[in-house]
Formats: C-alpha cells, sequence, structure tokens
C-alpha cells in the first residue's frame, strides 16, 4: 500500500541548470571551505604531530570556542544548503543523510590535515560542529523546499509565498537585536557558565537604558512586521488578527533576544527592547491599514516590481548605514587594499560572535530576492535574466560601502550575497515553482503572462 499524504515524503523537482554546473556549485563551495581552514604552512616534525594529536582530543571550552563553534556551522551549513540545492531527484531525507555524512568526511579531512600545521588547531569538536553545520544546512534547505511546495497555488499576494520574506527577513532583525552592530562594549568581566553569566548581566542592568535610542532599528524594524501580517494574511488570518498576534508576539520575543544577548556578554537595554518592540509593531499596524487598499490598485507584475525596488531599498538602508561618506581621496584609498580581495580575509582576522552574525544576516536579507526572482524575472534571456540582478545587488551593496566610513569593501560579503540569491532562486526552483512573466516586459505581455498567477493572487487583499 502506497504511504497516505500525511505521511509521504515530499519530492521536489530536480536542480535548475546543467549537471556540470551543478558539480562547479560543489566544487566551488569546497575550493572556500579548504581556502577557511587549510593552513599556510606545514610542521612535519613527528613529535609535534604526537601532541597536536593529543591535544585533538582535549574536550576543553573557552570563549574563542564558542566562536569557532559557531563559524564553524554556520560555514559547513552552506556545505549542507549546496548540496542539496545541487541535488537531483530524490528523497530529501537521503540527500540529508548524504550531505552530513559528505561534510563530516570532508571535516575529518581537514583536521587531518591541521595536524601538520604550526598554525592551525585540530579538534575532535570541529569535526562535531562541522558535521552538525552541514545537517543543519541541508535539513534547513530542504524544509524551506518542503515548505515552499506544500505552499505552491495557495493564496498570495506576489504568487510567492510571504513567509519567504517574513522568515529570511525576520531571522535578520533576531540577529539585529541580538547582536547590532557598531556597538561591541561587553559587561566586564562576562565568563564563567550561563547561570553567571545572566546574572552578571542583570545586575547590569540600568533601567535608564529605557532612553538609550537609535534611529536605525525604528526604520528596519517596521519591514518585520508588515511581512509578517502578509505571511499570516495569506495563512487566512484576517488583518485585525494578524496585527494582534505580531504586537503580542514582539515584546515577550525581543525581552527574551535581550536576556540571551546579556549571557552573550552585552548590556541588556531596555531601550533597544522598546524600540524594536514598537517599531515591528508599528510595520504590522502600516501593512493592517494599507495592504487592503494596495492590492485592490495594484495587481499582476506591478505588485512584485514595487515589492523588489522597495525591498532593494531597505537593503540599501541595512547595508550603508550610518551613511557617512569618505571625506577625501585620502581616506577612500584608506578603504581599498588588495586583502579585501581575498576570501574570508578579514573575518579569520576578527574572531568573535558579530562577525558571524553579519555574515549570517547578510545571507538571510538576501535570499528573498532570489527567491522572488525565481517566479518573476526582469528578462528570460540575457544578463538580466535568472538570479542575475539580485547578484548585481548584492555586488553593488558591497561595493558602494568603499565610498563610506565605518563601512569597509569585503569580498567574503559579495560571496556571501551572490550565494543567498542563489540559494533563494533554487529554493523556489526546486518546489517546481515556475517564472510567471518577465518584471521588464511591456503592460500588455506582462497582463497576459500573469494570467496564471491571476487566481494565486486575487482576493488577498479582500480581508
Amino acid at each position: 500500500m502506497p504511504p497516505s499524504p500525511s505521511t509521504a515524503e515530499p519530492r521536489v523537482a530536480p536542480p535548475p541548470g546543467d549537471p556540470r554546473s551543478l558539480v562547479l556549485a560543489r566544487l566551488a563551495y569546497l575550493a572556500v571551505i579548504l581556502l577557511a581552514t587549510l593552513p599556510g604552512g606545514l610542521d612535519l616534525d613527528s613529535d609535534r604531530i604526537a601532541e597536536r594529536l593529543s591535544a585533538a582530543f582535549e574536550l576543553t571550552f573557552s570563549g574563542r570556542d564558542v566562536v569557532d563553534a559557531v563559524r564553524n556551522i554556520v560555514l559547513f551549513a552552506g556545505w549542507g544548503a549546496v548540496w542539496i540545492a545541487t541535488e537531483g531527484k530524490g528523497r530529501p531525507l537521503r540527500a540529508i543523510a548524504v550531505a552530513t555524512v559528505t561534510g563530516a568526511l570532508l571535516s575529518l579531512s581537514v583536521e587531518t590535515i591541521q595536524l601538520l600545521s604550526a598554525t592551525r588547531t585540530a579538534s575532535v569538536l570541529d569535526v562535531m560542529t562541522n558535521t552538525a553545520g552541514s545537517f543543519a544546512g541541508a535539513a534547513t534547505l530542504a524544509a524551506m523546499i518542503a515548505a515552499v511546495v506544500a505552499a505552491r497555488g495557495q493564496r498570495s499576494f506576489v504568487g510567492l509565498p510571504a513567509f519567504v520574506f517574513a522568515g529570511a527577513y525576520g531571522c535578520a532583525v533576531l540577529l539585529e537585536a541580538l547582536l547590532p552592530p557598531f556597538s561591541s562594549d561587553m559587561i566586564p568581566g562576562h565568563g564563567g557558565g550561563i547561570g553567571e553569566r545572566f546574572a552578571r548581566a542583570v545586575a547590569a542592568f540600568d533601567p535608564a537604558s529605557v532612553t538609550d535610542l537609535r534611529v536605525y532599528p525604528l526604520l528596519l524594524f517596521p519591514p518585520a512586521g508588515a511581512l509578517a501580517v502578509a505571511a499570516l494574511v495569506e495563512a487566512r488570518v484576517s488583518y485585525r488578527a494578524a496585527l494582534v498576534w505580531v504586537a503580542a508576539v514582539v515584546l515577550p520575543l525581543f525581552v527574551a533576544v535581550e536576556m540571551v544577548g546579556g549571557v552573550a556578554g552585552l548590556p541588556i537595554s531596555a531601550g533597544a527592547v522598546l524600540e524594536h518592540a514598537v517599531g515591528t509593531v508599528a510595520g504590522a499596524a502600516l501593512a493592517a491599514r494599507y495592504l487592503p487598499a494596495f492590492t485592490r490598485g495594484f495587481s499582476g507584475a506591478v505588485r512584485p516590481a514595487l515589492l523588489l525596488l522597495a525591498y532593494v531599498g531597505v537593503l540599501a538602508l541595512w547595508s550603508w548605514r550610518p551613511f557617512v561618506p569618505v571625506g577625501s581621496l585620502a581616506a577612500l584609498a584608506e578603504q581599498i587594499s588588495l586583502r579585501q580581495l581575498v576570501p574570508l580575509f578579514a573575518h579569520s582576522i576578527r574572531v568573535d560572535y558579530f562577525s558571524v552574525a553579519d555574515i549570517t544576516r547578510q545571507f538571510a536579507l538576501l535570499v528573498p530576492v532570489g527567491a522572488l526572482l525565481a517566479v518573476w524575472p526582469l528578462r528570460r534571456r540575457g544578463w538580466l535574466s535568472g538570479p542575475l540582478p539580485g547578484i548585481y545587488v548584492a555586488c553593488a551593496l558591497e561595493g558602494v560601502q568603499v565610498l563610506l566610513v565605518h563601512r569597509m569593501f569585503d569580498m567574503t560579503d559579495a560571496l556571501v550575497g551572490s550565494s543567498a540569491i542563489l540559494i533563494g532562486w533554487t529554493i523556489v526552483r526546486r518546489a517546481g515553482m515556475r517564472p510567471y512573466a518577465e518584471l521588464l516586459a511591456s503592460p500588455g505581455a506582462a497582463a497576459r503572462g500573469t494570467a496564471g498567477s491571476s487566481a494565486r493572487t486575487r482576493g488577498s487583499g479582500r480581508r
């Protein structure tokens, strides 16, 4: 007897592209991992190799070990995600298992080679965290594909499930709340166990921090609330109920995030909780008020075009803040270095939570752009086809930072952003969704191309 629909494992479409390009994608990410992990020089003294082998099995933890573990998970999560994205037809669970095993074997090989280096530290903990990262990346991407498959053909504002935008943007704002950039002040003596760290953070809490307000969270957090309302409405929740749900969740959520930040050694700020919650609820309220009129006033390709333009504007706000241009050619020259063209160089110098959050936040923000371009490409052929415009956006967002104070061009961020675009595009295409029409097509052609999507987009604004 065949399995019932509730227990059958979902099948997904094969990855787009020819087999050679898919193999090249895996090899490219393999090169990234090797570049980040392999030593630059070898020390082949047998006694020192034996010492390093013995030290590799010592299960000791420090603050740097925790940061290294998080970085390892993020790095190898990319391996798992790339493996799933380039996997052919088959069972997702099998693909996840293969991605995890290959990640473990790759990690074991890297750590074995590191035994021959005097500058790198081999550790069984790295093998464990790398393997966990491979599993997490593969499982997350497979779950995202399955979620889009389940939502395919359902009501949608733009022919793409709004939870793709809401989930990715939500991850970005949570990382922003947990580890805000430009504020690396730490609680004095923040080491120790979790309980000790939490007690120290609570003791250091200053009620006057309620006045520590910044401008940018009030600009960056409203889209999270608006996208959450859109996702809930697509799930057949009324606008009013969606607003109530968002308002009820955000305050305890951001309080919890601030507590976790305290455990990580960051001061707990009542002002941060307040502005994050207010910004998110404000965005939800604006969406509940104006989204119905927006859906009645615009239809077809106009909706995704406006969404794409608005979202790219928000990405510029994230990437270019605090918008202070360099003041001279000499200052501009200091912003440019050949080292910035070396992938992972900047992140190899700065070993802390903030560098990990920066990469992860950038990735999360750009995934929806690739997803939207998968169903609404600018053009079907040429230099504006497929995910290419998103890659141009990712590179432009990074390149302009050369002109800004407190910002720095980093090839790693450009590559991460481009990878996010490709992953988002692949998720939607692997879910079986195909383009509706070109966003740059003539109005008549766009109207004909959107006929198949009208059933999915109409009605979203009637609640």
